[in-house]
């Protein structure tokens, strides 16, 4: 019973960090559409590119282990480095992010 409780308890924060996540996905992908990240220059081109592709990927990726999380196909236990990989690609694609937008506003 409380091992039961517990394991709810994991995978409902991991949906939520993983929800947040989506989240601030969408609003890293809205900042590189506005006006004041358009690229200047092709490599800055590439690199925005390069940018939205990583952040449609790790979204897509998102939704499928949201969805097989709440589904409960396979045990919290199954998903743990796959949602550890996805929160360290988050974090990477964040930075490049801000980077990205420091060095527009610099160009």
């Amino acid at each position: 019973m409380v091992l039961e409780q517990d394991t709810y308890i994991e995978r409902n924060n991991l949906v939520l960090r993983l929800e947040r996540n989506q989240r601030e996905v969408g609003q890293l992908k809205n900042k590189l559409n506005s006006y004041v990240c358009e690229p200047k220059t092709y490599s800055l081109f590439e690199r925005i590119e390069t940018l939205k592709t990583g952040l449609d990927r790790l979204s897509i990726s998102n939704r499928e282990i949201l969805q097989a999380l709440k589904e409960r196909k396979k045990s919290v236990g199954d998903h743990l480095e796959n949602i550890r990989q996805q929160l360290s690609e988050f974090h990477e694609l964040q930075q490049g992010v801000h980077d990205y937008v420091r060095g527009v506003r610099n160009v």
